[in-house]
């Protein structure tokens, strides 16, 4: 049985919504607070610049939203997925403490350019097929985080904790070995050029003639 589905701006003073499925447009700078959602859909929907105050999204799926320059303070995700969708330029520190705990949100196709993840805990999540450029991972914790044929132009991983992260078919890598923690990440052979000429190291095919 298919669900109706709602516009995303009827959650407003809402407090709780279960298996629904949301979709328009809201209006810049919307606000939703102390809403709790359980598997709920968000499809085709704009919600760019609207604002999350003390939420929780719990197995909730979001395919092709705006999410751009949203705000979400003391918001919670738990096993969710966002798939080819916009979240760029969002600043995810503003979700409350584990709000972006482990294996919190997928992100499958996404634009997450300019997005700033500095000093969260981003542990189990998973960036496939995604944009991140000039995203901010500075002192976050990716632990197990798996970047796959994603776009990292201008990623920045100071101080990052990237033990047993994986990056496959990754473009743009600039990673410094010296500034973050590596121990068992997990890189492909392109991945691993990238953080060599990071060093400044060049490869040659066969040694220089006399």
């Amino acid at each position: 049985m298919s669900v109706e589905p709602a516009p995303v701006e009827s959650l407003i003073g809402e407090s709780y919504a279960l298996g629904r499925v949301f979709c328009g447009r809201t209006g810049p700078g919307d606000e939703f607070v102390d809403v709790d959602l359980e598997e709920c859909r968000f499809e085709d929907a704009v919600m760019e610049r609207s604002v999350w105050r003390r939420c929780a999204f719990d197995g909730c799926v979001f395919d092709r939203v705006n999410l751009s320059m949203a705000t979400f303070v003391d918001v919670r995700f738990a096993d969710c997925t966002i798939r080819e969708s916009k979240a760029q330029a969002v600043n995810w520190t503003r979700a409350r403490a584990g709000g972006l705990a482990q294996q919190a949100i997928t992100f499958e196709r996404c634009r997450l350019d300019y997005g700033t993840f500095i000093g969260l805990d981003l542990r189990g999540m998973r960036f496939v097929g995604c944009s991140l450029v000039d995203a901010d991972f500075t002192e976050s914790d990716c632990r197990g985080v798996e970047f796959i044929d994603c776009d990292l132009s201008g990623a920045r991983f100071h101080g990052a904790d990237l033990r047993g992260a994986g990056c496959f078919d990754v473009r743009g890598l600039a990673l410094d070995v010296r500034e973050a923690r590596t121990l068992g990440l997990r890189v492909d052979a392109g991945a691993a050029l990238e953080i060599v000429h990071a060093l400044g190291i060049e490869i040659v095919e066969t040694p220089p003639t006399e």
